[in-house]
């Protein structure tokens, strides 16, 4: 027993760090995104990408892309702004129109990729389009001791779309 206890002892005192929950930074954003779309929420949806967010839950590099395009903002900026959301559509729902999200499920597929699945379509009609999940892969790794979604890639058609990155590099080069 007194082995079993120096043992533990050890192990927590050597700095034994247990892996970070490469899901956590998914379901903060998938949630989030999710909250924004109730008819609670119509009118007062929170920022998913808000600064705190970008700097909690996003690497270093996926939030200085997404703050240099935001510097091109899809929408004109009010009196004395200077940057704003950077996409004309929400990312995260894949579109303009949607619906609460139903059904959200998110996956640990190992080697950083984290794949969340959700219906935010069934409220448009019967269509078995409608009925389709939205497909999203993550791709999460570790920076200074925590888990942070590095970017974000569109299942389309059973296909990988453009990177979220890869959108951003495009709008901050407008």
């Amino acid at each position: 027993m007194k082995t079993l206890i120096a043992a533990s002892m050890l192990l927590i005192s050597s700095g034994f760090a247990v892996a970070a929950d490469m899901t956590a930074p998914v379901r903060e954003v998938v949630e989030a995104t999710a909250a924004n779309w109730t008819e609670e929420a119509f009118g007062n949806e929170k920022e998913v990408f808000s600064e705190d967010r970008l700097d909690r839950v996003f690497s270093v590099d996926f939030a200085a892309l997404y703050r240099e395009a935001s510097k091109n903002p899809a929408y004109d900026l009010p009196e004395g702004e200077t940057t704003g959301f950077p996409f004309d559509y929400d990312p995260i729902a894949r579109g303009q129109d949607g619906c609460p999200f139903q059904n959200i499920r998110v996956e640990d597929d190992g080697d950083g990729q984290v794949t969340a699945l959700f219906n935010n379509r069934a409220c448009m009609g019967d269509d078995p389009a409608y009925k389709q999940d939205t497909v999203l892969i993550f791709h999460v790794q570790e920076e200074n001791g925590r888990a942070v979604i590095d970017d974000i890639y569109p299942v389309e058609n059973g296909q990988s779309g453009q990177s979220i990155k890869d959108e951003l590099k495009t709008i901050a080069g407008q």
